[in-house]
């Protein structure tokens, strides 16, 4: 059995991946739970929920691109492929099924067959705002890069009041070393819901990128309040930007002193 394939429920599943034991709830209970855990950046109990939320409906194009997105997140490229595969094998005329699988194409560097995909789905009518993002997104992933600006300006006309949808650009800018362009977007993200840890953890990134140590530490510091899932991965890079800071402090006292 492969670390994923419980992802798609086929009748009973291990009792150890449920995380709702009292109870059985409808699919868009556990969607719900789902997207609010991969929006705050805790990818492994999201894929749970989606997985969950297919169970009861396997159907559900939400759930299915949500376990992409999250594969995608975790760097697990190929199953990422895989789960993308199904859930078209399900619903092969989704938009943002399409969309999710030409992004996996794209991180695997098979740009043909990306953009193929992605045409496909934004030839849909009326593109939805996700399509968009997710056109982006495989935009920056190109090489060389495409015209991602226009593709998250149409995505942000669609969803002008979304929390998350800043987060994912500045997300997808901090990952491509655009630290300028991501500022603003996480600036967006974290005036939006300020509850949010991957929100001020990819802020502090921002800032880390900027030389802006103190700033990015303060970040971290603020993720780590809100108890984020991947809270190791804060306390290493804190610690990492309180030693450099404290190194370039150094630095700079002998300096002053050799100048004076």
């Amino acid at each position: 059995m492969g670390r994923f394939d419980w992802l798609e429920f086929k009748g009973e599943k291990p009792k150890d991946i449920l995380l709702d034991k009292e109870e059985d709830f409808d699919c868009r209970h556990y969607l719900q739970q789902a997207e609010r855990a991969y929006r705050y950046g805790a990818y492994e109990t999201a894929l749970k929920k989606y997985a969950r939320a297919l169970r009861e409906d396997p159907l559900l194009w939400e759930a299915w691109f949500g376990q992409v997105n999250c594969l995608l997140e975790i760097g697990e490229l190929l199953e990422a492929r895989t789960w993308s595969n199904k859930a078209l094998e399900r619903i092969p005329q989704s938009p943002e099924l399409l969309s999710a699988k030409a992004l996996v194409l794209a991180r695997l560097a098979e740009y043909p067959d990306a953009m193929t995909l992605s045409d496909r789905a934004i030839a849909k009518k009326d593109p939805s705002p996700v399509v968009w993002l997710q056109r982006g997104l495989l935009m920056l992933a190109l090489q060389p890069p495409g015209n991602a600006a226009y593709c998250f300006l149409k995505a942000e006309e669609g969803a002008p009041n979304d929390s998350f949808l800043p987060l994912r650009i500045g997300l997808a800018y901090v990952g491509h070393g655009n630290f300028p362009r991501a500022k603003p977007y996480l600036d967006q993200a974290v005036q939006r819901d300020s509850s949010n840890p991957l929100a001020w953890y990819t802020m502090g990134k921002c800032f880390e990128g900027l030389f802006a140590e103190t700033r990015a530490a303060e970040c971290y510091e603020q993720a780590l309040t809100l108890q984020p899932e991947f809270r190791e991965q804060v306390v290493d890079d804190l610690c990492r930007v309180r030693r450099r800071g404290g190194l370039w402090k150094r630095i700079c006292d002998v300096f002053r002193k050799r100048t004076r």
